[in-house]
């Protein structure tokens, strides 16, 4: 196969990351572009490859992938950009890598003579070097235009991704925003629930700090039986029990000490008694209990 050159435009995790792991992968990575020429220049020296600059257009000129990794709210502009100045070599393939739009913010590009992609990695990237050790063994979302979809599949393999098939899909903006809300509820409501979690310990006096710390272990085995049980079957607890006494009592003491965290863990009890019902582990009736406690107003018996 014939090396492909690749233009990074975009210099920040995402950009570098994904420039480092294809320049391992044999590809050969001409330009990284950025805002600021020391961004590009940090970029190309982390990636071990690619010239550095802040002609966008200059960039995509010499390449036969350009990657657009740039905020979400400019990359339609970008695209725009360089399809205007007339620079992109026929057959040249557009990627964009946010998980939250469709194909649509490359329709620059497309009316320009080049075919667009979207790969998303499921994936939380804290940083460039984070990104060059979680991208592999990640799985992507892969949409692309009929054209480039064997070539979009093959970034994906040198990145060492995995592509998730989602047979339901459409190349809409809908599609797209409940892909990335199921991105966003796994990742980053995962976090707040975390801190959510946490509140509990720091009503009773405990550090935050100290509090996490002491529930990761929880969580770090919770994500065990998650990996190897799969879901529903990694649920444990009160409420995959059956226990509605407990939850009881459990919103008797956030009534008096934490009346703000109620809302919240009745939500997620409801989301619970589901799993619960998926995983066989409740009855029926045991399931109305616990929905009936906590839609009540106060989910606690009236003292009598």
């Amino acid at each position: 196969m014939t090396t492909k050159t690749v233009a990074i435009i975009g210099a920040g995790r995402v950009g570098s990351s994904v420039g480092f792991l294809l320049n391992r992968a044999g590809y050969a990575v001409s330009s990284v572009a950025a805002r600021r020429r020391e961004s590009a220049e940090q970029a190309a020296i982390f990636i071990g490859a690619g010239t550095a600059t802040t002609d966008i257009a200059q960039a995509a000129g010499q390449a036969d992938l350009v990657f657009i990794t740039t905020p979400d709210r400019v990359i339609e502009e970008v695209c725009t950009t360089i399809a205007k100045a007339g620079v992109l070599k026929p057959g040249v393939l557009v990627i964009h890598m946010s998980g939250a739009h469709s194909l649509g913010l490359l329709d620059g590009a497309k009316k320009a003579g080049a075919n667009r992609a979207v790969l998303h990695p499921l994936q939380s990237l804290a940083s460039k070097e984070q990104g060059i050790k979680t991208l592999p063994g990640s799985y992507f979302r892969i949409e692309a235009d009929a054209e480039a979809l064997i070539a979009a599949r093959d970034v994906v393999k040198a990145l060492g991704g995995i592509e998730l098939v989602m047979p339901k899909w459409s190349s809409d903006e809908e599609s797209a925003a409940l892909y990335h809300a199921g991105a966003v509820a796994v990742s980053n409501y995962f976090v707040a629930l975390v801190d959510y979690g946490l509140k509990f310990y720091e009503a009773l006096g405990a550090d935050k700090k100290e509090a996490l710390k002491a529930v990761l272990p929880l969580i770090r085995g919770t994500l065990h039986n998650i990996e190897t049980l799969g879901i529903p079957d990694a649920l444990t607890g009160p409420i995959m029990r059956g226990d509605s006494e407990t939850v009881r009592v459990h919103l008797a003491a956030m009534k008096k000490r934490t009346p703000e965290l109620i809302d919240l863990y009745k939500e997620l009890a409801r989301q619970t008694v589901s799993v619960a019902r998926d995983r066989g582990s409740i009855t029926r009736d045991a399931a109305e209990e616990l929905l009936k406690l906590v839609s009540s107003e106060c989910g606690v018996r009236s003292a009598e």
